[in-house]
């Protein structure tokens, strides 16, 4: 997804029409102003902005854009309803937690 950024505050941006929480844990590349081409972790979003892991490098513009892309927690959940994706879900959605394996028999 590509947006502009209205304001920026060190590591906050303000950005509208965002999903709250589908961008967290994703990426954002600038694709111009003075940080054109670098990119950052999004660590979380709401519906008006997000916050990246570290401040962008130099000082951002309103206007500035930027190309989002969406995050996964690695959840099975989150596979199957937003990506869509169940079939080729790497993980072990189905198997009990660890404490299973040092419970005492009986």
């Amino acid at each position: 997804m590509r947006v502009a950024v209205a304001s920026a505050e060190g590591a906050e941006l303000a950005v509208a029409g965002l999903a709250a929480g589908a961008f967290s844990g994703g990426r954002l590349r600038w694709l111009d102003g003075k940080n054109a081409g670098l990119a950052a972790r999004i660590v979380v979003n709401d519906t008006v902005g997000l916050t990246l892991e570290d401040a962008p490098a130099f000082a951002v513009a309103a206007g500035d854009r930027a190309e989002l892309t969406e995050g996964c927690d690695k959840a099975f959940a989150t596979c199957c309803a937003r990506f869509g994706n169940a079939a080729n879900f790497r993980g072990e959605p189905h198997l009990p937690g660890n404490d299973l394996l040092v419970r005492y028999g009986g």
